[in-house]
């Protein structure tokens, strides 16, 4: 990638938000997904392997960001299907396995459609607003606080959102090889640090996971 483009796609990663950084880590992996079951219908195992491999670090760094002290149950709910992915993926490509890989599809996919939804409730634009407002120019040690969203749940359909963070040191990813294009999460996943992702709606895919997000009632 050239430089023009590199700074481009750094410049990009430093001005979004929390809440969309992880919906890039999402559509990291499901792009790689995509590629990895080509490769494997292809019998590219050698591809396929590498492709794979992405997206389980990919779903490690979604793991690792969970803030395990604060987010409560729904946490350990995601962090446990999180876990689910990782076997899946692992048995995918061990026994060339294209409906395990299609079942991680099934999964993130239900995750990233509930997320894009809470995004666009406007607590979730707020909470992103005051983030932004607390975060120090790139280069620096990102110094932000743990704000949680106080206001009640109440009957509309999407859940309120929830912005906990933790830790967060912003560090510049290693630029790729000449001519590959930069990954997402390469460039992403310094930014996302102990991030509880917010009490969401369950979409339709993700209906058949129990578990995976928090009762609207709940206090997570």
């Amino acid at each position: 990638m050239n430089k023009a483009a590199q700074a481009y796609f750094q410049t990009k990663v430093n001005t979004t938000d929390q809440g969309q950084l992880l919906l890039m880590l999402y559509d990291g992996a499901l792009n790689y997904l995509q590629q990895a079951r080509d490769k494997m219908l292809a019998r590219d195992f050698a591809g396929k392997g590498i492709l794979i491999s992405k997206v389980i670090d990919i779903v490690n760094e979604l793991s690792s960001s969970l803030n395990m002290d604060r987010g409560g149950s729904l946490a350990v709910n995601l962090n446990n299907l999180y876990i689910l992915c990782t076997a899946r993926l692992l048995q995918a490509n061990l026994k060339m396995n294209v409906e395990s890989l299609d079942s991680v599809v099934q999964i993130l996919s239900g995750l990233r459609g509930a997320y894009a939804q809470i995004l666009e409730t406007p607590e979730a634009r707020r909470a992103a607003a005051e983030i932004a407002g607390r975060m120090q120019p790139v280069g620096s040690a990102v110094k932000t606080a743990q704000p949680i969203m106080q206001s009640p749940v109440t009957a509309v359909p999407r859940a309120h959102a929830q912005a906990v963070y933790g830790r967060n040191a912003i560090q510049s990813p290693a630029a790729p090889p000449a001519g590959a294009p930069a990954p997402a999460e390469t460039a992403v996943r310094a930014h996302v640090r102990n991030f509880v992702p917010p009490a969401a709606p369950v979409p339709p895919v993700a209906a058949r996971l129990p578990g995976a997000y928090a009762k609207p009632n709940g206090n997570n």
